[in-house]
């Protein structure tokens, strides 16, 4: 049985805790036993042991836990997750993984010395359209990787002045929440860039670069262009275009709005779709390998935190080179 735990219970806590009562549904092994939030009517009829405090949380929790799921503000991932790996837990945190590569790091160490598995819920690694690239780039079908044309936008955010959110030093923009998506998917499928440049804009007073857009360079002459901001106003959609190019055919996902795309186009012009009649929930799936993982002992594999210690590194090179007016940087 793995008895989870889980502190933060914003946003997506509710797409997490969704995800655990599914596997339980199922008859998966787990147990959600304790619950800590700032807020105590958040842990209100939840069913579990209640805290206001992380550090009584991870005291009284020992021995009582097998795993803490992280689901607070970006800027407390890194020390929650080293305080909860130290104290014993396996700990799954939301992504992104830190605000700086320092951070990062920092948590990867915490992992090694304690023993104890950790993993970034970089939930596009479990979706059905980075599965597909992967995929196709490893069967060699439609031969070698060319180019990717990547845009990720969300509407302006609906939230309070002065949340977290808009805060650069909280959330790090959306170059950090947002984007990082792609700067991750694409790293883990293609590998790190030799050399990116980015393009960004400060629209929203106080929240960091909302608007980014960036040119990676590959060994071998491969490029890619990847873009996202969290501006728009009255969007209420988050829309996504993603277009992979190889030697011999490409894939293309958009979505917006509910409508989506998914297919795979030989150089013959012939079409596969790809999207399945029953979507996968790329949430459930991350949550329902990492207990898995952490049940039969095993190493994770798919979204090793020196991995997306990478996408945070990316993240700072693209921030330099915003910094600098769009200056090419060496990975």
């Amino acid at each position: 049985m793995i008895r989870v735990g889980i502190i933060g219970l914003g946003g997506i806590s509710h797409v997490h805790r969704k995800s655990y009562r599914r596997l339980m549904e199922e008859g998966a092994a787990i147990s959600l036993e304790a619950f800590c939030d700032l807020l105590p009517e958040r842990t209100v009829d939840l069913g579990g042991r209640a805290y206001t405090e992380i550090e009584t949380f991870l005291r009284e929790e020992r021995g009582r836990l097998d795993m803490v799921d992280i689901c607070l503000p970006t800027y407390l991932h890194a020390e929650t997750a080293v305080r909860a790996l130290e104290s014993g837990f396996h700990v799954l945190v939301e992504k992104p993984m830190a605000l700086n590569h320092a951070d990062a790091l920092r948590m990867c160490r915490a992992a090694e010395r304690s023993g104890k598995t950790l993993m970034v819920a970089q939930c596009l690694r479990f979706s059905q359209e980075i599965e597909a690239v992967r995929r196709y780039l490893a069967s060699g079908v439609f031969g070698a990787f060319k180019t990717a044309d990547v845009r990720r936008d969300f509407g302006r955010l609906n939230v309070p002045e002065g949340y977290w959110f808009l805060k650069e030093e909280c959330s790090g923009g959306a170059l950090l929440d947002v984007h990082v998506h792609d700067i991750d998917w694409m790293q883990s499928v293609f590998g790190v860039p030799e050399a990116l440049s980015t393009g960004a804009s400060k629209v929203i007073p106080g929240d960091g670069y909302d608007i980014v857009s960036t040119n990676y360079y590959y060994k071998g002459g491969a490029f890619a262009h990847c873009s996202g901001e969290w501006t728009t106003d009255h969007n209420p959609y988050a829309s996504v275009q993603q277009l992979v190019k190889f030697e011999k055919g490409y894939l293309l996902h958009t979505s917006f709005g509910g409508e989506r795309v998914f297919r795979a186009v030989s150089e013959d012009g012939t079409v596969t779709e790809l999207a399945p009649e029953q979507p996968v929930d790329m949430y459930y799936e991350e949550i329902r390998y990492f207990t898995e993982c952490v049940a039969a002992g095993l190493p994770v594999a798919r979204c090793t935190p020196e991995s997306t210690a990478e996408s945070i590194r990316i993240a700072m090179a693209e921030i330099a080179s915003a910094d600098a007016k769009g200056e090419r940087i060496a990975l």
